[in-house]
């Protein structure tokens, strides 16, 4: 081989060398894509097993007096009290009733805690809020909410119990510091826990700060009779709700090992393609405060019953505008007016 023809052939080897990493660098962004595309393929599947079921429109109420609401979307979650694991859309009171509304532009999300013995308005018949679902399923519930709250909501998803059970195993349970108030209410609904969700989750001997299993987090979320009752229990199902969207926000691909096992427990009028959609924008949403409504209420008995009375239900629901949307001085609409007129006369203040 001639002197020219070897510098030609080191120059070759050399031309390839500085090649090579470029090569590789660019066969490993070919299969990171092939492999997100399989991974966003099979989440798209699996949200197919989701229970999808379409609303009654002509059963549902929507109020769309104020004018700010068009730059958020506005969704109702249920969380059923059922303690069988029925999905039924009647007979299964919602032990959780929590409004999302989420900023369009900014992805921005609040939450908004209704108590679940608030008085309220469900189609003229007054009674505690959580019975709406029971009643008339998701359509009369989400109308009951629109309706004494003034809001515009058309999207809904319902779970119970195990389900929440499920995903905080899937994220590898979350982080709470459990008061000494609340130990002994705590290791009782774990036992009821166990009962109804199968398991043997451990009783809690102290307070302290845990990481909680499914079971125990779903435990927590439920306890009632102790101080704050219900507005405590629906601070406690937020803050559950905030670690477990903290957690799998992180690692989102955790939750691909229970999807078949968790998306069959979900009920929603979301299409595929919607829940797809959320799916792909997941690190967007940030949750930027919680809350519970009414804010201002009195307990009193009723006809031998406890409810919560907004005080008033009005001013409640101004405050929900001005926190939800930025609305300053929002006018409830005139159905509210003569709801909020029927509760104080009822409550007697």
């Amino acid at each position: 081989m001639t002197a020219q023809h070897t510098k030609h052939a080191k120059h070759t080897k050399r031309k390839r060398r500085r090649r090579s990493p470029l090569r590789i660098l660019i066969i490993l962004i070919l299969v990171i894509a092939v492999l997100v595309g399989l991974t966003l393929s099979t989440v798209h599947k699996k949200l197919g097993k989701i229970s999808t079921k379409s609303l009654d429109q002509s059963q549902l109420v929507t109020v769309n007096k104020d004018s700010n609401m068009t730059d958020y979307t506005n969704y109702a979650f249920f969380g059923i009290d059922s303690q069988t694991g029925s999905m039924s859309d009647r007979g299964n009171r919602s032990d959780s009733i929590i409004v999302v509304s989420i900023n369009n532009s900014t992805k921005d999300v609040k939450l908004l805690s209704i108590y679940r013995d608030t008085y309220l308005s469900i189609n003229g018949k007054y009674s505690k809020i959580n019975a709406a679902y029971s009643w008339g399923g998701p359509e009369l519930a989400i109308s009951t909410i629109n309706r004494n709250l003034d809001l515009n909501i058309e999207k809904y998803a319902t779970v119970n119990f195990k389900i929440l059970a499920n995903i905080v195993d899937a994220v590898g349970g979350i982080e709470v510091k459990v008061d000494k108030s609340i130990l002994k209410n705590l290791n009782a609904y774990i036992g009821d826990m166990n009962r109804i969700n199968g398991g043997h989750s451990p009783k809690l001997s102290s307070a302290g700060t845990y990481t909680l299993d499914g079971n125990q987090a779903v435990a927590y979320s439920r306890i009632r009779y102790t101080a704050g009752g219900d507005l405590a229990r629906a601070g406690r199902q937020r803050e559950v709700l905030q670690k477990i969207f903290d957690k799998a926000k992180k690692n989102p691909l955790k939750m691909m090992s229970v999807m078949d096992e968790i998306l069959p427990q979900v009920k929603t009028n979301m299409s595929q393609d919607e829940l797809f959609d959320m799916f792909l924008s997941i690190f967007k949403y940030d949750i930027k405060d919680q809350q519970g409504f009414p804010w201002d209420q009195k307990e009193l008995r009723y006809y031998g019953t406890y409810y919560g009375f907004p005080t008033t239900l009005k001013e409640n629901a101004i405050r929900a505008h001005k926190y939800l949307f930025g609305t300053s001085d929002y006018q409830v609409s005139d159905e509210l007016s003569r709801i909020n007129q029927k509760i104080i006369y009822r409550a007697g203040y």
